[in-house]
């Protein structure tokens, strides 16, 4: 994770540092399911600019970019499923969590550069502490609705 707290301007910086190496760049929604490979440097903040470099030695043309960036409704959506639980369970910390995400609202917090090389997607990513913070979030919520609904992971749903 890295200590930037909106990641606008790092972003900025990749595509000119991108460009400046000769390759395109494309903004993507990079698909979950390809055979990846993540970039694996958690301790050097520019390592992103050493996956640039490694693109370019493999020649590849162009570098897709992917980006989240918290939205209010996004976050009303999770506040009200945390709500809905928290009748269920504690979840009151998790509540808590939630509310003091308000304050990214509009934020990047996550961003994903990758290349398509020899049959895999080699991946980096960047992502704030905060929304690191936001995913533990969301997967909590996938999970307490698997456990509380298992029939709706597992494709049963409508199915009585």
């Amino acid at each position: 994770m890295t200590e930037f707290d909106n990641l606008t301007l790092l972003k900025d910086d990749m595509i000119a540092f991108i460009e400046g190496h000769g390759i395109r760049h494309f903004p993507a929604l990079i698909p979950e399911a390809a055979p990846r490979v993540w970039w694996n440097d958690p301790d050097n903040m520019d390592s992103w600019k050493d996956f640039v470099e490694m693109a370019k030695t493999v020649n590849v043309p162009l570098i897709m970019i992917g980006e989240d960036q918290l939205e209010a409704a996004t976050l009303e959506i999770l506040l009200e499923e945390l709500q809905e639980m928290t009748r269920l369970n504690d979840l009151t910390a998790d509540i808590d969590e939630a509310h003091k995400l308000l304050q990214h609202i509009g934020k990047i917090g996550h961003i994903e550069l990758a290349f398509a090389h020899q049959g895999f997607l080699f991946v980096h990513e960047t992502v704030t502490k905060w929304y690191g913070q936001y995913r533990h979030l969301v997967e909590a919520i996938d999970y307490m609705q698997d456990v509380l609904d298992p029939r709706s992971s597992s494709g049963e749903e409508g199915m009585e």
